[in-house]
This record gives structure tokens, C-alpha cells and sequence, in this order.
């Protein structure tokens, strides 16, 4: 295993906080006028995948012919909402990235949440002055399996890819990070937290299990 690392990039929902239920959530509050809900087993099927991916899978799912971008602002607005609440960071994620500033290493954001969920999760968080880069999905020309949102994370920090380390819940997210070159590290401390990715370059339970030495 190579060490001298010189970033980290992580994901954010699943990956800094258990953002998913609030999503499933917010799907349903759109889906439920039409008479549709979606179960807790289908919803690891677009864990991780952009909101346009997403949706198309879930019109496909409930015969819903409709155009997929007539739910985005519904669904925008859900989540805004649901977002109110007080919402908390995983355990140990305060401390993990502190250290890593502390340490001078440029740290970095790659979500495939929109913009305006980013900021307003980072706020919500009491994080949003933690992070030297972050970068959106609707900021690059494809979301994640893709590695552009990673790719402009490094670019953002200034560090050669293959130098930084991607934090990922998702396959979606490991193969994104692994195409872009990065150390990948799947965190599995979400209430959604998905059995181990073989792809991943290792795995972690908790964030007391993140690997400082990968930056030594």
C-alpha cells in the first residue's frame, strides 16, 4: 500500500453524515400524491447516483409517464424543507477532518447532491469553513461512475489525483474515485451503509478506523 498521500476528498451524504433517509424521505413526499412509495430495499438502488439518474429510475419503477424534470423542483424543495431539522455529522467525522487540517492536508468535497444541498448540509453541519474544494454534480459534465467530480476536486486543490485519498460509501462513488486515480476508502458508518466493495482499496467500520498513516 502506497502512503505519502498529500489530500482527502470525501463524499457527503452517507460519507459525512447519514444523509440517505433524509433523500428516501424526500422521495416520497413527491411520490406519494401519485400514489407511489418507495420501499427501504429499493432505495439502495440510486444510492449515490445524480438526482437525474435517480428520478428516471424511479418514473421507470412506478410506470410514471411523466418527464422526469417535472419532479426536480418538488423534490428540490423536499429536501430543503427536511434539511430544517438540527442534522448531525457521523461520529468522529469532526475530529478526522480537523485533524487532517491541522495537518496542513488540503481537504476536498465531491458530491453528486446539487449545489444548493451542499451548502446547505455543510451549514447545517457547522462544517462549511472545513473544506478547501467542493464540487457538485451539476458543476462537471458527468456525475459519478464518472471520475469528473473527483478529477475537479484534485484540480480545485491543487494535488495530482493519484496523491489523493476519495472517502466512499457507494460503489457508484468507488468506481468514480478509482477511475480518477484516487486511494479509495469506503466508510460504512451510515444507517445505509452497503456490505464491503471489493474495489474499494480498504474499509473502514467507523471513522476511529481511519488511517492516518496513509498520509505519513
Amino acid at each position: 500500500m502506497t502512503s505519502g498521500y498529500k489530500a482527502v476528498v470525501f463524499d457527503l451524504d452517507g460519507v459525512l453524515w447519514d444523509g440517505e433517509p433524509l433523500y428516501h424521505e424526500a422521495f416520497n413526499v413527491v411520490l406519494r400524491p401519485y400514489g407511489h412509495v418507495l420501499t427501504m430495499d429499493e432505495y439502495p438502488q440510486i444510492i449515490g447516483s445524480s438526482v437525474e439518474a435517480s428520478w428516471a429510475w424511479v418514473l421507470n419503477r412506478f410506470e410514471i409517464d411523466e418527464p422526469p424534470d417535472k419532479f426536480y423542483r418538488g423534490y428540490d424543495d423536499a429536501v430543503l424543507s427536511l434539511m430544517e431539522n438540527h442534522i448531525e455529522p457521523l461520529p468522529g467525522v469532526r475530529e478526522v477532518v480537523a485533524d487532517l487540517n491541522d495537518r496542513g492536508l488540503p481537504v476536498g468535497l465531491a458530491s453528486a447532491s446539487l449545489r444548493q444541498w451542499v451548502d446547505a448540509t455543510l451549514t447545517g453541519l457547522g462544517m462549511a469553513g472545513q473544506f478547501a474544494a467542493t464540487v457538485s454534480a451539476s458543476e462537471v459534465k458527468q456525475a459519478k461512475p464518472a471520475p469528473d467530480m473527483y478529477l475537479e476536486a484534485a484540480r480545485r486543490l491543487g494535488i495530482d489525483p493519484t496523491l489523493c485519498v476519495a472517502v466512499e460509501d457507494t460503489r457508484t462513488g468507488i468506481r468514480s474515485a478509482k477511475t480518477a486515480g484516487m486511494y479509495a476508502v469506503q466508510v460504512r458508518a451510515a444507517s445505509t451503509a452497503l456490505p464491503p466493495i471489493e474495489e474499494a482499496d480498504s474499509v473502514i467500520e467507523t471513522y476511529a478506523d481511519f488511517d492516518l498513516s496513509l498520509f505519513e
